[in-house]
């Protein structure tokens, strides 16, 4: 037997009559990322379960909507925790200062076995985004989670050819884990909701492409969205990039998607040896995914205490001299990575407000620096947040993409276009990960394909996109431009530039078949 139990969020247990499996488990009462982000709806009735027959615990990666402390600290010590091998040691660290225990790190494409459980792990194909996909596969039955990832044509080939065939499962994520453009003030209202409606699209229409070269028996709309309980993010809840699983059930539905699909609940059961799925009627009884919104405010009021103790424990946070210990900060980040540093280059505004605030601006480039503002300081990037959150980064090690996933800031930018290496840079804060980084795009091939637009006009391109290598075979085309279709950035093709972020795409326009 292979049965599979949803836990909640990304959540899953997967057991066969020997092996019991809980992936991604988060059920702490304290949320994610400082209280920002809650499950939705709550789950926290399994961090009273008994976990002591299992046979493993999983994290995919480091964020804490998939790692949980509390969850982690709390199984018998001899049970392991598995994790991928990452380029950087950042996930093996956090797992290890939180829990006070050592995971199991696992090497990537190589099947390891978890009982009578065979499987397999990939990661995305660029070393910025350490995310990871885990392959399953036991008694003829298979199981893909895509998890947070965003997976190229040829890891799925791989996949397919590893288990045999499509999969019995496929789980994926429809709801963004994103602060764009949530967070971003150069937008009126009405082109904000836009730039989300297109983000969500994209990411519907990514899970759609997938599941049609997949072919999965099933399919689970997994991890997300979170439910956010804090007052000052409340807002977010409406949000289009949070779609939750029924709302991208339907999209599916209404796209044409013909095999069974699930907006699952805490509790539900997929059977994959008698092909039934069995929901949890006890959950359904005070919730549902058509009609959330007095839900959330009743989850709000609930959780408020310990939402009010996370922050009242971070507002205790003792600081001496922000402008000492942040020019200390960046000024070993600027020593990091040149490469980084050259590829970002751009000024960044920070505006830290609260009783120990300050203004800084940070610069990113061939000759890094780090000043005081000044009225007349020109930036590219700025971010305006509560000085007890910089405390939480400085002092706690917090890590920046953590705290962006908060919400609770807000930002600004111009030239409005995405600084890859930027974040990459932030969140990494690491030698060996920015190394990796860099290795892996100098290294991208030179090969070339032809491709033609809606108007018939031939372009000679560089076959894998500049920023994370996915082949653009499958890019979407229209009147001059090609969208990369793993994580959608838009290219010029008449001038190579990108229109959403900062690379270049090598770009020849075609007359008769001869380079113009």
């Amino acid at each position: 037997m292979v049965k599979i139990e949803f836990l909640g969020h990304a959540g899953i247990c997967v057991s066969t009559e020997q092996t019991k499996i809980v992936m991604d488990g988060w059920f702490t009462k304290n949320g994610a990322f400082d209280a920002s982000w809650y499950q939705f709806p709550a789950n926290h009735h399994y961090m009273e379960h008994d976990w002591s027959d299992l046979t493993a615990v999983i994290v995919s990666h480091e964020h804490m909507d998939h790692l949980d402390p509390e969850f982690l600290s709390c199984i018998p010590k001899e049970i392991p925790i598995y994790i991928p091998e990452y380029p950087s040691p950042n996930l093996f660290e956090k797992i290890k200062f939180l829990t006070k225990k050592e995971p199991n790190q696992l090497s990537l494409e190589k099947q390891h076995s978890i009982g009578d459980i065979n499987c397999q792990i990939w990661t995305e194909e660029s070393p910025m985004n350490q995310d990871s996909i885990w392959v399953f596969k036991s008694n003829e039955k298979s199981i893909i989670n895509t998890v947070d990832s965003r997976v190229s044509i040829s890891q799925i080939q791989s996949m397919i050819d590893y288990i045999g065939g499509n999969p019995n499962l496929l789980l994926a994520q429809c709801s963004g884990a994103s602060w764009f453009p949530v967070v971003y003030t150069q937008y009126e209202p009405e082109n904000k909701m836009k730039a989300s409606e297109k983000k969500k699209e994209s990411k519907l229409n990514y899970v759609w492409s997938i599941t049609k070269t997949l072919r999965p028996e099933h399919l689970v709309i997994n991890a997300g969205p979170p439910a956010f309980l804090d007052k000052e993010i409340f807002y977010a809840n409406d949000d289009p990039i949070f779609p939750n699983p029924y709302t991208s059930k339907k999209w599916l539905l209404e796209k044409g998607y013909k095999n069974p699909v699930y907006a699952p609940m805490p509790g539900d059961l997929l059977d994959l040896e008698k092909n039934n799925y069995y929901e949890n009627s006890n959950i359904r009884e005070n919730f549902s995914w058509e009609n959330t919104s007095d839900y959330l405010k009743e989850y709000a009021q609930k959780m408020q205490p310990h939402i009010n103790s996370v922050k009242n424990r971070i507002d205790k946070i003792q600081n001496t001299s922000f402008h000492e210990k942040l020019q200390e900060y960046f000024e070993k980040m600027f020593n990091l990575n040149a490469y980084f540093n050259e590829r970002i280059n751009m000024t960044v505004f920070f505006d830290i407000n609260g009783p120990d605030g300050g203004k800084w601006i940070v610069n990113f480039s061939k000759k890094p620096f780090f000043k005081k503002f000044e009225q007349d300081d020109h930036y590219d990037y700025k971010y305006s947040f509560h000085s007890k959150w910089l405390k939480r980064i400085l002092y706690e090690k917090l890590p920046w993409e953590d705290f962006f996933l908060s919400l609770r800031l807000v930002s600004w930018r111009n030239p409005d276009i995405y600084n890859d290496h930027l974040l990459g840079l932030l969140k990494f804060n690491d030698e060996y990960a920015t190394h990796a980084v860099e290795i892996f795009e100098k290294s991208i091939s030179d090969e070339t394909l032809t491709v033609t637009t809606t108007n018939g006009q031939k372009y000679e391109i560089a076959k894998f996109c500049p920023h994370a290598g996915a082949s653009l075979e499958t890019g979407i085309i229209s009147e001059k431009q090609i969208e990369c279709s793993l994580h959608h950035y838009v290219f010029d093709l008449e001038t190579g530039k990108c229109i959403n972020a900062n690379c270049n795409l090598k770009t020849k326009k075609l007359i008769n078949n001869l380079e113009w």
